[in-house]
C-alpha cells in the first residue's frame, strides 16, 4: 500500500511540474499535495523535514502558515514536521 501512495505522490509531483507554468493554476497544488501525501506516508521523510525545518526559520514559518491554513487533515500531517522541543534545558536553542 505505501509502494501505492509513494507512485501516486510521483505522479502528482511529474504533472504539478509539467503543469506550473500553465496560465491556470494547477501545478502549485499538485507539487503541495504530492509533498503532503509523501510526508503522510513516510516517517523519515517527516523527520528529515523536521530537522530542515529546526535549523531554517524561513522554512519553519512557511510551514506554520500552511499548517494554520490548511484542512485539518491536511493540517495534521503537516504538524508531525514540526520541530520537537529541546530536552535539554534551553529551549530557544535547537538540538543538534
Amino acid at each position: 500500500m505505501k509502494l501505492f501512495w509513494w507512485v501516486f505522490a510521483a505522479v502528482l509531483i511529474v504533472l504539478g511540474l509539467a503543469t506550473v507554468w500553465m496560465p491556470i493554476p494547477t501545478g502549485v497544488p499538485l507539487l503541495a499535495l504530492g509533498g503532503i501525501i509523501i510526508i503522510g506516508s513516510s516517517r523519515s521523510t517527516a523527520r528529515m523535514i523536521r530537522k530542515h525545518r529546526r535549523g531554517r526559520e524561513t522554512l519553519d514559518r512557511v510551514f506554520l502558515y500552511l499548517e494554520e491554513r490548511a484542512p485539518l487533515k491536511l493540517a495534521r500531517i503537516l504538524k508531525r514536521t514540526r520541530p520537537r522541543k529541546s530536552s535539554t534545558g534551553n529551549p530557544d536553542k535547537p538540538r543538534t
